[in-house]
């Protein structure tokens, strides 16, 4: 990785106090690689975003880290970051193919749902579904042993969040996600027409 290249990964990840910044000859080769690597990470940010506050603590670790290191050249420096970025470009990898599979799923299923214990929130987009039946709603629910809690109505179109409450929390922790068709009129204490039925994925 040429050296306009290795700066501009540190400048951009925020490894540089403001002293080196300055020190910087900002070359129109040096302003090109910045771009690519702001490139990189929106890229990866878009596709599996962490929080501000563990983004935070993640860049901490780094610059900790490096800071901690024994003087090296210049050249293994490089070739020793440049191992470790491979090395965290392969694991992420493997999390977003993970993540394209689940989307996969989510899409034959006709929502993508995402459970998020942190927020307490299920967000629910409808993808491939097609509701026809208007005298029908889908709806959400969860079983646990011989338990079943009903969640709440699945959107038609578009985007939904449902808030996790303590007992859904309880039951949806080792629990089996139910979508069922359900009378609109009639308000039932369990699923009538199950759609789909499996282990529920956080």
């Amino acid at each position: 990785m040429p050296n306009n290249d290795f700066l501009a990964f540190q400048y951009v990840l925020g490894l540089m106090d403001d002293t080196q910044k300055q020190a910087l000859d900002k070359t129109p080769a040096f302003e090109k690689a910045v771009d690519k690597w702001q490139l990189q990470l929106h890229k990866l940010n878009t596709q599996a975003p962490l929080t501000k506050k563990s983004a935070k603590q993640v860049w901490q670790n780094i610059n900790a880290k490096i800071n901690a290191e024994a003087p090296i050249s210049l050249t293994a420096k490089i070739t020793k970051y440049w191992r470790q970025l491979i090395g965290s470009f392969a694991g992420l990898g493997l999390m977003l193919n993970l993540m394209v599979f689940n989307q996969v799923a989510h899409a034959q299923l006709g929502w993508e749902i995402d459970t998020n214990l942190s927020t307490q929130k299920i967000s629910i987009v409808a993808t491939t579904h097609q509701h026809t039946d208007n005298l029908s709603a889908c709806t959400l629910w969860v079983k646990k042993g011989d338990k079943i809690l009903l969640i709440g109505v699945m959107p038609e179109t578009g985007k939904k969040s449902l808030n996790i409450t303590a007992n859904m929390l309880a039951m949806i922790q080792g629990g089996e996600m139910i979508i069922s068709l359900q009378d609109k009129k009639n308000s039932a204490l369990i699923p009538s027409r199950v759609y789909y039925k499996h282990k529920w994925v956080i």
